[in-house]
């Protein structure tokens, strides 16, 4: 199949929109992202797997708000319509996030791959339907990423939403 442009930029724009919101803590965005019901296969970080709601995904990673920053970058992404309604998504992702320990900062950084697949909304737009990620490691550590995470959840939990 000839590449399509066309399909890689809306598509590209979906995957990288997917990092950039969750960096951004923009709620609304992140959630726009998505049809309405999803699959995730986040299972590779103790996560969920299985169908959810958009609703609820969305509203499960406002627990990110308890780093101090994150930054995740997506790259090489190769698309590739699967049907008239259905297309898929490979891509890098090179993860990073952030959190005041006492008076230092705690990094918990993954690399790994995101696979993204896509629907149509109503309106006929491609929405993401499912995404899974694949972790090919931890740089500075498993266990800082744990412990990244634990904090940033308690710290989360501790603020007033």
């Amino acid at each position: 199949m000839m590449p399509d442009p066309m399909l890689d930029a809306e598509l590209g724009a979906l995957v990288i929109g997917y990092g950039c919101a969750l960096d951004a803590r923009d709620w609304a965005g992140f959630r726009a992202l998505f049809l309405d019901e999803i699959t995730l296969d986040y299972g590779a970080i103790g996560s969920i797997v299985g169908p959810i709601s958009a609703d609820a995904w969305a509203d499960r990673c406002r627990a990110l708000g308890g780093f101090d920053a994150t930054l995740h970058r997506v790259t090489n992404i190769r698309c590739r319509l699967m049907g008239d309604d259905v297309a898929m998504a490979d891509s890098y992702v090179d993860a990073l996030h952030f959190v005041a320990d006492g008076g230092g900062m705690l990094l918990g950084h993954l690399v790994g791959r995101y696979h993204h697949r896509f629907g149509r909304d109503g309106a006929g737009r491609w929405r993401i339907a499912r995404c899974d990620l694949a972790v090919s490691g931890y740089p500075n550590g498993q266990d800082s990423f744990v412990r990244a995470f634990a904090l940033a959840r308690a710290r989360f939990a501790g603020e007033d939403r």
